[in-house]
């Protein structure tokens, strides 16, 4: 096992065995590796050296090549990855993987500036730190009151807040966020600039009048995104201008979306995938354009920020907005849960930096609506997939040698839900709980006497994170209604599409029943290992 210790990341000629496997299955064998280890060890104790050398062998050039494999992952955060998905429906699997894996593109820009250098992620901070302070106590009595909005920022700290209730939503969350972060102030922002502003994103957002890609998904990215930040341990991770970067880019991240995905757009020679090489094609739009929106001084909110700082923020709200590409999933799960797996674990390593969280934290807001209370979800669903079918009609006029990616005739929407929770939702939310609660453990053992250390860490395993529930339940319903439901029921109309929420709702119902037993068996359960 000695050669473990002479793994050298940098020569890009030493390839170890089996150093060619899809980042994938990495933290699988890894574990698996490890578990031999143990067995190893332990068998060493008996019998001696000489039955276990060759096993030995194996495993040690198994470990070689992973660990090169995550040199890779920790180095090079443009990594391609892939996702396999199994679902019942062939053209729904298709779809995932060809939407939420990458494929091969352009050389990765080793050129490009990265931000700042490799930091601690989520270190040391409390859910109780004098930004959320701001948020709680300052920010009540400032521009909800001077301005009159509907709702003040305490609405906007709910994770089940609608902002489909609220008229001109991008104006009153950029309003309400960008204060509650004191980025208004210390940025010196003049309020009817930034009203401006929120008005013209609206305009952006409405141009191409698609159903979902609109100012009221701006807006719930936007204040989804503030929810992460201030539901979890990461305020005093983050520097001021990361936080604005963040902010700022979820609330701009789809500017003038047409309504049609990036494979549409490179399929029929669109002006954009012809732009921008068939490369991140509305990822390259969104950012360009609305850089080229800021140079209007009527919308240019930044205009008072140091240029040094306006440079470092720029770079960073553009590797963001580029980040939401759908192809990027798979890969920002694979560094999250590799991360975790050396925290879990207790190991040393190189930490991802700042940047890959920032991702992280966006991409799991632009596709949170899973994770949402029912009645905002079921909502949800109605206009993407109307939005969806849509694209479908333009490609059985513009693509006849294509079968359309969504027909609204026969696309089974119950089991594409099921398929999109279950291999795109579940996974980056699952991960971002693991990272956010141990992390906040780490942070609160530090704190605490040895002898509150247990009482801490009972707490903090069992505390469920604000979307947890909602995510089991919405999952939960959709697998009753393919069950036992009549999926020819759901749809009162095709076009455009509109489901039958009276009819959703009786399983909706069910599945609460369901969640409320299995809880009281694992509850049952955990009292029952613990007596013995």
């Amino acid at each position: 096992m000695n050669n473990l210790n002479h793994v050298d990341f940098s020569s890009s000629n030493a390839k170890p065995e089996n150093s060619s496997m899809t980042t994938v299955n990495i933290l699988g064998r890894l574990r698996i590796a490890t578990e031999q280890i143990r067995y190893i060890q332990s068998s060493l104790a008996h019998n001696g050296l000489s039955d276990q050398v060759d096993m030995l062998d194996k495993v040690g050039k198994e470990l070689d090549g992973i660990l090169f494999n995550l040199g890779d992952i920790f180095s090079d955060d443009t990594r391609q990855s892939e996702i396999n998905i199994t679902s019942h429906d062939g053209q729904i699997s298709t779809w995932l993987e060809q939407t939420f894996s990458s494929k091969p593109q352009r050389p990765p820009n080793r050129a490009a500036a990265r931000f700042e250098s490799i930091k601690a992620v989520i270190q040391a901070s409390s859910f109780v730190n004098a930004l959320q302070k701001q948020v709680r106590q300052n920010a009540k009595e400032r521009l909800t009151t001077v301005l009159d909005l509907p709702v003040d920022i305490c609405k906007l700290n709910l994770w089940s807040f609608n902002m489909m209730e609220y008229d001109e939503p991008m104006v009153l969350s950029t309003l309400l966020i960008f204060d509650a972060h004191d980025i208004i102030s210390r940025y010196r922002i003049d309020i009817e600039t930034l009203k401006n502003f929120g008005r013209a994103l609206t305009d952006g957002y409405q141009k191409y009048r698609a159903p979902y890609h609109n100012d009221f998904h701006g807006a719930d990215v936007l204040q989804t995104t503030h929810c992460l930040l201030i539901k979890s341990s990461l305020m005093n991770v983050f520097t001021q201008t990361e936080i604005a970067a963040l902010l700022f880019a979820a609330a701009v991240h789809d500017y003038e979306h047409p309504g049609l995905n990036n494979g549409y757009l490179v399929k029929t020679k669109n002006d954009l995938a012809i732009i921008y090489n068939d490369f991140s094609v509305l990822e390259n739009h969104h950012a360009s354009s609305i850089f080229k929106l800021l140079r209007d001084k009527r919308h240019n909110i930044w205009s008072n920020m140091d240029k040094n700082e306006y440079r470092t923020f720029r770079s960073l709200v553009i590797s963001l907005v580029l980040a939401t590409d759908m192809a990027n999933h798979a890969s920002l799960v694979e560094r999250m849960s590799t991360y975790f797996f050396f925290k879990e674990t207790n190991s040393a390593t190189a930490l991802p930096d700042s940047k890959t969280l920032l991702q992280t934290l966006l991409h799991a807001a632009d596709i949170s609506n899973a994770t949402k209370p029912w009645p905002i979800y079921v909502q949800a669903v109605e206009k993407i997939m109307e939005e969806f079918f849509i694209q479908g009609d333009l490609e059985k006029i513009y693509c006849e040698d294509d079968k359309p990616t969504f027909d609204r005739d026969s696309t089974d929407i119950v089991q594409l839900q099921m398929s999109f929770i279950t291999h795109i939702v579940n996974p980056i939310f699952d991960v971002l709980s693991k990272v956010l609660q141990i992390d906040c453990l780490d942070h609160k053992q530090k704190e605490s006497s040895s002898s509150a250390t247990t009482t801490t860490t009972t707490t903090t395993t069992t505390t469920k994170l604000p979307w947890q529930y909602d995510l089991q339940l919405n999952l939960e319903t959709w697998k009753q209604v393919a069950k036992s439901g009549d999926v020819q029921k759901l749809i009162i109309d095709k076009k455009p599409l509109k489901l039958d929420l009276i009819y959703l709702q009786e399983y909706v119902e069910k599945a609460e029943k369901i969640l409320k037993k299995r809880s009281q068996h694992d509850l049952l359960l955990a009292c029952t290992l613990t007596s013995s």
